[in-house]
């Protein structure tokens, strides 16, 4: 699914269900969606104009969701994909270091990658939580951080294997990763790794 596709379902789920019941448990998915959207529109705009599509795991109970993109900087498609377990970083937690600490504690694949979602109203210090996650044992390939700084502007923040920040605003960023299509399939024949359009498609809420 597309990044715009995404954070308009979850949009929908605020609108029928309200804010506080779409923040509670009964939507984990639709968050950690909305929050691989995001993460997905933070690498559009740091590293170029690639579109990147967002996949949900729905049988296995990791990755919580993948990061696809189509690589075609050796003249041919090549599809690249990021395995990532998310957590949302809330009021009750006062250190995000507690959430990096809990999931470090698990064994994890070398290739996968661990999204926090800041959603905690307090201010976050990258070059400390970085400086603090150096002196661990991590499972993770890369650490990210994002949160909302202000209306419609994120900030993103990689704190693993090396800090790269960023800030940008989300209406803009939807504007230019807008792609011909929502929903995106990998074709079942042949050897390409080309995805091709298919139409919208009905996601009914449980």
């Amino acid at each position: 699914m597309s990044p715009e596709f995404v954070l308009h379902r979850m949009t929908a789920v605020v609108e029928k269900h309200g804010f506080n019941e779409a923040a509670a448990g009964r939507f984990k998915r639709e968050r950690e969606a909305c929050s691989t959207a995001l993460y997905a529109l933070g690498l559009s705009e740091m590293f170029g104009p690639k579109k990147y599509w967002v996949e949900i795991e729905t049988v296995d109970q990791t990755p919580d969701t993948r990061v696809h993109h189509i690589d075609r900087s050796k003249g041919y498609n090549s599809l690249q994909t990021q395995n990532l377990e998310v957590v949302d970083w809330e009021q009750h937690v006062a250190d995000p270091m507690e959430l990096i600490q809990a999931k470090c504690r698990k064994a994890y694949p070398a290739d996968y990658g661990l999204l926090i979602a800041a959603r905690s109203g307090k201010t976050v210090y990258p070059q400390v939580i970085a400086r603090d996650i150096r002196k661990m044992t991590v499972p993770f390939a890369e650490i990210w951080i994002l949160g909302q700084s202000a209306t419609n502007t994120l900030n993103i923040a990689r704190l693993r294997p090396t800090i790269l920040q960023h800030e940008f605003n989300i209406l803009e960023a939807l504007e230019r990763a807008k792609t011909d299509a929502d929903v995106l399939q990998r074709r079942q024949r042949g050897i390409e790794t080309e995805f091709v359009p298919l139409g919208e498609v009905y996601l009914p809420i449980p």
